[in-house]
């Protein structure tokens, strides 16, 4: 080959497809025989855990458990809230056509429904809707043609970004932390509920490593010795972390995702010996994943005055993290029980939780909608007492700002409950006050066409033939560009015989002089 070609690599995900399902989870809580009885179930809540999550061809193998909790009243002569907790199994594949085993996955979940029955007085039956989400992604590396060098060589190039894929690499921190129940509450009787989400999350791309600052909002939820009070208490641990990853350097982008694997409480007494302490300890799994922006110009047309070249191109689809952006807003809702429903002696607590129905890109914004699910817990003001619940949803909407973003993104969105306070301002009305964060991640596609090899081929006789100069009326739709190639002659010669003072317009119609290469040396 009489010309050079320079070449470069461009390493890239490549986004195989995405899908969706929805499996339900049913299973029974048995009472052991030291528990109470069933009288009424008070709330049924729940977290998804994904164990593993594999490729194989065409399809997404998800493995997972759904931890049921429920708290419940008892008909016992010393009325309290019990907890009793369960773990089912369950196995789901989401269909991608063209997903191969050595393949790439990321899988999301949410709760769609949660119930619970109770069958006899020390058995429940429950049950779970989960919707499933699946991406898959392959890590490709593809050899591209950015130039080509020799005599009289005319190129026709667009300058493009593709976000490389650098690295991954995972790993796992133990945060450790402590609630302090304050002197004027009661002792620590048994711990009912603990939740915990990462948030307020920092990262730091320096060279070599990757720095996350972030904290562990750690909620529970107890009752105490000696009295009838349900207590909740929020407590923020901050924790950094650092990763030690080859060929990571400031300026690129970090995709950071948490995953709580498990997390242990335990009652502690204080010096006096009063059960006035809560240890927990969070074991967190923390995955990056690190893109680099590559500038860099397209081949988009190539040929010469002496010669054909014949380009073969690849279209190469990649996706790439975009961004992150969060929003948190505060909610105030009164709470109005119906006229079927008991009135309120006395709030035992109010259990919290997000939904989201519904996101959608928009340009520079992510939208959610979604729902805030309350149970609210309570003594009843009537002669027989009693403990009851009573269920209200609260909308909420959500706008994300993160610019640059198009609508022809793909979102990953979640939502979790910061902080929630009450009040009851009478026997049928709560004010309700929740704070409620919402994060976004944005992912970029992107489709670029590149050469991957060049042929060269031979002018045919009557181009080579043509008279010195000719004489060509401009067409509809014509550039410089296309006439020159057309006739194997140079944009500059055009130019310079004909005067042309802008190149990029040309006016339909019009007559110019096409000069052979030849005649112009």
């Amino acid at each position: 080959m009489s010309v050079e070609l320079v070449r470069d690599i461009i390493n890239y995900e490549k986004l195989v497809g995405e899908g969706t399902g929805q499996t339900m989870v049913d299973d029974y809580i048995v009472l052991a025989e030291r528990n109470p009885e069933f009288a009424k179930v008070l709330n049924t809540d729940g977290k998804v855990v994904i164990v593993s999550s594999e490729v194989v061809e065409d399809r997404i193998l998800v493995e997972g458990k759904m931890v049921f909790e429920i708290l419940y009243a008892s008909n016992d002569e010393n009325p309290g809230i019990y907890k009793e907790k369960a773990v089912s199994n369950f196995n789901h594949s989401i269909q991608i056509p063209g997903a191969i085993p050595e393949m790439m996955c990321r899988v999301t979940t949410g709760i769609d429904l949660i119930n619970s029955t109770i069958v006899s007085n020390r058995k429940a039956k429950i049950n779970a809707v989960i919707n499933i989400k699946g991406m898959v992604y392959g890590k490709e590396a593809v050899e591209v043609i950015t130039d080509i060098r020799g005599q009289d060589v005319q190129l026709l190039k667009e300058p493009c970004e593709i976000d490389e894929y650098v690295v991954e690499d995972n790993g796992q921190s133990v945060i450790k932390g402590k609630v302090d129940i304050p002197e004027d509450k009661g002792e620590v009787k048994s711990i009912l509920k603990t939740n915990v989400h990462i948030h307020k999350k920092d990262v730091a791309v320096q060279e070599d490593r990757i720095i996350i600052n972030a904290c562990a909002l750690i909620k529970v939820v107890y009752d105490t010795t000696g009295g009838d009070d349900i207590l909740y208490m929020e407590q923020d641990v901050a924790f950094t972390h650092e990763m030690n990853v080859s060929g990571v350097a400031p300026g690129m982008k970090c995709d950071v995702s948490f995953k709580i694997q498990d997390d242990y409480e335990e009652i502690k007494e204080n010096e006096e010996g009063e059960r006035k302490g809560i240890e927990v300890e969070v074991v967190v799994d923390i995955k990056t994943k690190v893109y680099m922006k590559k500038e860099m110009e397209r081949i988009e047309d190539a040929y010469s005055p002496e010669e054909k070249y014949e380009l073969e191109k690849q279209t190469v689809k990649s996706m790439s993290f975009f961004g992150e952006g969060v929003d948190s807003q505060n909610l105030k809702e009164k709470i109005v029980l119906s006229d079927d429903a008991k009135p309120i002696n006395n709030i035992k607590h109010i259990n919290v939780n997000s939904v989201i129905t519904d996101s959608k890109i928009v340009e520079d914004k992510v939208v959610i909608e979604g729902i805030v699910n309350c149970c609210v817990i309570y003594m009843a003001a009537v002669e027989e007492g009693g403990m009851e619940n009573y269920i209200e949803e609260i909308p909420f909407k959500s706008t994300i700002d993160i610019p640059g973003v198009k609508f022809d993104m793909a979102s990953e969105v979640n939502a979790n409950i910061e902080h929630m306070s009450y009040e009851k301002m009478s026997g049928r009305e709560i004010d309700l006050k929740v704070i409620i964060e919402t994060v976004a991640k944005v992912f970029s596609k992107a489709v670029v066409d590149v050469v991957r090899a060049v042929e060269e081929i031979d002018i045919s006789d009557n181009i080579r033939n043509m008279p010195s100069i000719i004489i060509y009326t401009i067409q509809q739709n014509d550039n410089l560009w296309k006439i020159a190639k057309k006739y194997y002659t140079t944009i500059e010669d055009i130019v310079k015989i004909n005067e042309i003072q802008d190149p990029d317009y040309v006016e339909a119609g019009a007559k110019i002089l096409i000069p052979k290469k030849m005649f112009m040396r």
